[in-house]
């Protein structure tokens, strides 16, 4: 009970003081307000002002003449490498139709190619300085692809498959007979793997 006591008597206190600091800013507050000195913000006036638009029609003055023209810059010398160890070759690869198989030509419906890619040179060969040719096979599809592609004459089996790689992204017009599309096998291809001089 003593302790409840003590406890209340300073929470009395602090609660008394806060009240009476409430009122005393209360009263504070609501008093008038000093008279304020008023005054008008004066009119602003542009005076009139006359726009003359000017042109400038005066020409340029020209450039003063060059007598002399501008020495001429020699040309740069570049010293040739050199060759005794290192191959310097650029391989040329070239595409030979054999269009003498099944199915040649006849008449206005034959096959015809449209897309020939040239193989990508071995890299085994070209290290080695190897020329030859490879000769595939295929069938021309109804839809113009290639399929069946095998080994017709490659005496050299390096450039076999880049050959196939090769035949195999070939596009052609497909063999029309009666207006139908047909395939015609046994058509080759000869690839000539030459390294440029």
């Amino acid at each position: 009970m003593l302790r409840l006591i003590s406890s209340l008597v300073p929470a009395v206190v602090v609660t008394f003081g806060l009240l009476s600091i409430m009122v005393i800013l209360i009263k504070s507050n609501m008093e008038q307000p000093e008279d304020v000195e008023e005054f008008k913000i004066p009119d602003i006036a542009m005076p009139d002002r006359e726009v003359n638009e000017e042109f400038d029609t005066s020409k340029p003055d020209k450039p003063e003449e060059i007598d002399e023209p501008p020495p001429e810059v020699p040309e740069p010398e570049f010293e040739s490498p050199d060759l005794d160890n290192s191959v310097a070759i650029a391989p040329k690869v070239g595409v030979n139709v054999d269009i003498g198989g099944v199915g040649g030509f006849s008449s206005d419906g034959d096959y015809l190619p449209i897309v020939k890619v040239n193989p990508k040179y071995p890299s085994r060969a070209l290290s080695r300085g190897l020329e030859g040719y490879c000769t595939v096979s295929y069938t021309v599809t109804t839809t113009g692809e290639t399929k069946n592609i095998q080994e017709a004459d490659c005496p050299q089996k390096v450039f076999l498959s880049a050959s196939i790689k090769a035949a195999e992204k070939f596009k052609y017009k497909p063999k029309v007979v009666d207006g139908q599309p047909v395939e015609v096998p046994g058509v080759r291809n000869r690839f000539i793997y030459e390294l440029a001089e």
